[in-house]
């Protein structure tokens, strides 16, 4: 774990900086700067970009991740993939949308006229997406992971940030604010080809063929194929929800949602974090046949993952009505979908990287099954449950998909290789997130009259006896090694 160790740090600190940009801007300066239809857009054109994107890549990240091993000493193929796969991918999309684009946003333009005037942007929208990603997984593959998150979960949030400041002024108007927020995803891309070329990891590399030998490239077509589905069904997964209250309600719900989504989706950063890192290395560990190291890494992650991801979610639960104070009166109301959908994240954090290791396997076909029936039934949830609980239902609805997901996944992991992610150190856990929970909810903090520092105060004790708690009972090797380390350093 030294150099997940090593890397996941940085980027979770760097995240965590991310984090407390995006706070502000998702909970706070968007709802109070564009109010919730013009919030509601943005966040609707963001979520089926980001949709569609996982299509228009066709499997390539996944696969250069895969196959990167096999490729070390003949990166051209790496980047005629990088380069020219999405290209052609891109111009094919364009096609479709010139072709079917008004069939396909029927729905969504009948229902909010606002996302019909600004429809177009989602193709230079999708165009960024699909490349940072290809070139996030060139970096990945490098083991470099650090500036990357600088750039998606820092720099995008500050300039976005700034943004909406001068909208606020009335520097710019709201056509401009949209143009300009666009440009910065393709700034993005931008800066991380630079950044990648400087340092040798990237070349410009056109010509044919695309693919090494024949067995295996075959092998890469296969994976890329299957993985093109199994990624495209997972962010469908995560994102229906959204989808489907745009269809099924108008945009301001979106954007009280996301408000809600937001404050689960802390839950999962140190994850996303360590997941960069640790994906390349399970690829390795399958290459070498090493399936020590792969439980291994499977228990850790799951005891680590768990720790950070019960304590922001005790955390938020526990301040969640004194939040919401500082957001419009239209998005208050909206605690249970964030319980429904914190508690999502903590179960899929808690199980370690099961999907990673699928992914990663010679049994990836799996991840596809899943996924399918998985969209089916995620799908059939928010048929039901929108129309009847409105973003409730969807948070509800998210939340048995997520369970039922892992719970498959687990069990074929389990099936196939002996391996399931959970120690003794996982009951303590939960057992210390509860006894955490009810020790501060009896100590009453209606005697703060200052909201924020009734916020901190609590945040304070729950910080502090859950790490106590943790450190004491040896829950995790790498959480106390890292705490000794920061005490060495200190000293």
């Amino acid at each position: 774990m030294g150099v997940v160790q090593k890397q996941g740090t940085r980027v979770a600190y760097v995240s965590f900086l991310g984090v407390v940009v995006g706070a502000l801007n998702t909970m706070f300066v968007y709802p109070n700067v564009l109010g919730a239809e013009r919030h509601g857009l943005i966040m609707l054109i963001l979520t089926i970009a980001s949709v569609i994107a996982q299509f228009a890549h066709l499997g390539i990240p996944n696969t250069i991740i895969r196959f990167f091993p096999y490729l070390i000493d003949q990166k051209k193929y790496i980047y005629r993939l990088a380069l020219q796969i999405p290209l052609m991918s891109l111009l094919l999309f364009f096609l479709g949308v010139f072709l079917f684009g008004d069939y396909f946003y029927h729905s969504y333009a009948n229902k909010n006229p606002l996302f019909n005037q600004y429809q177009p942007l989602l193709i230079p929208m999708v165009a960024s997406l699909v490349f940072f990603e290809v070139l996030l997984s060139i970096s990945r593959s490098e083991l470099k992971t650090v500036f990357p998150a600088f750039l998606r979960e820092f720099v995008l949030r500050v300039m976005t940030f700034l943004l909406l400041g001068a909208f606020f002024m009335s520097w710019i108007d709201f056509d401009q604010f949209v143009y300009v927020w666009l440009s910065l995803y393709g700034l993005n891309v931008f800066l991380f080809s630079i950044y990648l070329f400087r340092s040798n990891y990237l070349k410009f590399e056109f010509g044919f063929p695309l693919l090494p030998e024949s067995k295996l490239a075959k092998k890469m077509c296969h994976y890329a194929g299957i993985t093109l589905l199994t990624s495209s069904a997972a962010i469908l997964v995560n994102r229906i929800d959204v989808l489907m209250l745009g269809h099924y309600l108008k945009l301001e719900n979106v954007a009280f949602y996301t408000v809600a989504f937001f404050m689960a989706s802390l839950i999962e950063i140190p994850a996303r974090s360590i997941l960069q890192i640790v994906k390349p290395l399970l690829a390795k560990a399958w290459l070498d046949g090493d399936l020590r190291e792969i439980a291994s890494l499977y228990k850790k992650t799951s005891i680590n993952q768990m720790i950070v991801g019960m304590l922001i979610f005790i955390g938020i639960w526990m301040s969640i009505d004194d939040v919401l104070t500082f957001v419009p009166e239209k998005y208050q109301g909206i605690q249970m979908v964030f319980f429904y959908l914190g508690l999502a994240k903590l179960i899929d954090v808690s199980v370690g990287v099961n999907g990673a290791i699928i992914a990663t396997s010679d049994k990836y076909r799996f991840d596809l099954y899943i996924n399918l029936i998985l969209i089916l039934v995620t799908v059939v949830t928010n048929v039901i449950f929108i129309p009847r609980y409105g973003i409730e239902g969807a948070a509800m609805a998210t939340a048995i998909a997520i369970l039922i997901h892992n719970m498959v996944k687990t069990s074929i992991l389990y099936w196939l290789y002996q391996i399931q992610p959970f120690q003794i150190s996982n009951f303590k856990l939960l057992a210390i997130g509860f006894a955490t929970f009810f020790l501060v909810q009896l100590i009453p903090f209606d005697f703060v009259e200052t909201t924020f520092l009734r916020i901190l105060l609590r945040s304070l004790l729950i910080t502090g006896l859950f790490t106590f708690a943790v450190l004491g009972f040896s829950i995790s090797e790498d959480v106390n090694a890292l705490f000794k380390k920061y005490i060495h350093f200190y000293k």
